[in-house]
């Protein structure tokens, strides 16, 4: 009787790295410069219509190993002592930041003082954006307020400022929760569900 190889443990799964042709970076950056979208955002597309044409099994397997992964790095994150880390915006703009999404967040800046986003802010936020049952406008800008965003509702109805949405929503999408990619001239963000289990 065989036996069935033992599955790795996720804590020790890494990120993998993707090497591209000169060929393959320069027609990504052509992309990019066309679609007016960072490299990321065109690759992270191009992966999920990849995934998208697999058979049902193996897109189960990617989602279940693809939420491993994310699992193992959040629990890493939530283990350190507090120390700064960096993301970047959907623009592609780093920033630097301690907490997580659990705890709430503090988001430092160059000449001035660091904003607070508590962890009931970002669960408002993260209500907003699951409740329009697909995509909305994103609308970090304060002034206007975008018509019809997030930005403006989570400013109408809980006296959020929209630059929250800024820092939040890169860190949700990093912890696959939410996609954000750019439509024109409007960023563009909306709810990850699950897929539904098969039976």
């Amino acid at each position: 009787m065989s036996q069935t190889p033992e599955q790795p443990d996720p804590r020790s799964l890494r990120p993998v790295a993707v090497s591209l042709s000169l060929d393959a970076k320069l027609k990504l950056d052509a992309l990019s410069t066309m679609l007016q979208q960072p490299n990321s955002t065109i690759l992270e597309r191009a992966i999920s219509t990849f995934v998208g044409s697999l058979t049902d099994a193996d897109q189960e397997l990617v989602e279940s190993l693809a939420m491993r992964a994310r699992q193992s790095l959040f629990q890493q994150s939530a283990a350190s002592d507090g120390s700064i880390l960096t993301s970047n915006t959907v623009t592609g703009k780093d920033f630097r930041f301690r907490g997580s999404l659990d705890d709430g967040l503090e988001v430092f800046f160059e000449n001035s003082q660091p904003l607070r986003v508590t962890r009931e802010s970002i669960d408002l936020i993260r209500k907003e954006i699951e409740s329009r049952k697909g995509p909305a406008l994103m609308g970090a800008n304060f002034s206007p307020l975008v018509p019809n965003s997030i930005g403006e509702a989570i400013q109408r109805k809980h006296k959020l400022t929209p630059i929250n949405l800024s820092y939040v929503v890169p860190l949700m999408r990093e912890r696959g929760l939410v996609r954000a990619y750019k439509e024109g001239r409007n960023w563009i963000v909306e709810a990850i569900t699950a897929p539904p289990r098969k039976s």
